[in-house]
């Protein structure tokens, strides 16, 4: 939060600062509160805003607030084909919502998605890359793809009032947002859809999603971190961004090597996240003033 700058008098007396809601021994009291107050179900970002909005009005003080929700994804439990009546799972992909709100009410509301893990295990590529004096990689049509998306937007609302008023509008677009960096990563269900780079990928995805939410979405920005798995066979060849080992050359394979009969044929498979390649996009519209 934002505030007005506030110096000592000659008694001693304390500036007039916020009181710091995470001193207590039981936590953010504001924030509790506020939950509490909270009649219907909401979204992280509505949340978001209401926390900003009361920071910035009821403490004449504060200037501006920046509230950051990160929430974590509980699915309820299914024990054969059956939902549970209290079990819940914690989910990987975490869903971020962040408010910046001025005391003179402009506004910025931004989403994100972060940790959603993906794979293909086809219909992946690299090629048509600059090649040089100091390229060693080979062109490739087969590979493995795996990684964590980290995926973020902003909204084009600019105010309190032109914020929608309707149940759970963030959580919908949300929803969308999810669907369509899935379905553009993977293609269609049978055919899928062949990704000549990462750096294709991520700019359809990127791309995609502009386009799908058009009179909302002002900035969209996602981030690769890459991991590209390949057979054994062309492990020393890998992409420079995922390391890996040829299972024959690890301690997986001995005692086994002996045997002129023993031969891998592309079926072992070997991903470490060290060291790896981060790739990212960011797209806005062209009013955007990102």
């Amino acid at each position: 939060m934002g505030c007005e700058k506030k110096t000592w008098n000659l008694h001693g007396s304390a500036p007039q600062y916020v009181p710091y809601p995470y001193g207590a021994p039981k936590g953010p009291q504001d924030v509790y509160v506020k939950a509490k107050e909270c009649l219907k179900q909401t979204t992280a970002e509505d949340f978001a805003i209401l926390l900003a909005r009361h920071f910035t009005s009821f403490y004449k003080q504060v200037t501006g607030a920046i509230v950051k929700i990160v929430e974590k994804p509980w699915k309820r439990v299914y024990i054969d084909g059956q939902p549970h009546t209290h079990g819940f799972e914690l989910g990987s992909e975490k869903h971020v919502a962040e408010v910046v709100l001025s005391k003179s009410g402009v506004l910025k509301v931004s989403s994100g998605i972060e940790d959603l893990a993906l794979l293909k295990t086809t219909q992946s590529g690299f090629e048509g890359f600059i090649r040089d004096k100091y390229t060693l990689l080979p062109e490739t049509r087969e590979r493995l793809l795996a990684t964590a998306v980290t995926a973020t937007w902003r909204y084009t609302f600019d105010n309190l009032l032109s914020i929608p008023t309707k149940p759970l509008y963030f959580a919908e677009r949300y929803s969308e947002v999810r669907k369509v960096l899935v379905d553009t990563f993977f293609g269609a269900p049978i055919e899928g859809v062949y990704s000549p780079s990462v750096q294709s990928t991520l700019y359809q995805m990127a791309n995609a999603v502009l386009n799908k939410l058009v009179p909302t979405l002002l900035v969209f920005s996602c981030l690769f971190p890459c991991c590209v798995i390949n057979t054994t066979e062309n492990a020393k060849s890998a992409f420079p961004s995922c390391k890996l080992t040829k299972c024959a050359e690890s301690k997986c394979g001995q005692g086994l090597m002996d045997d002129t009969n023993f031969q891998f044929a592309d079926d072992v498979y070997l991903p470490t996240d060290e060291p790896h390649g981060s790739i990212e996009a960011s797209l806005s519209r062209l009013h955007s003033k990102m």
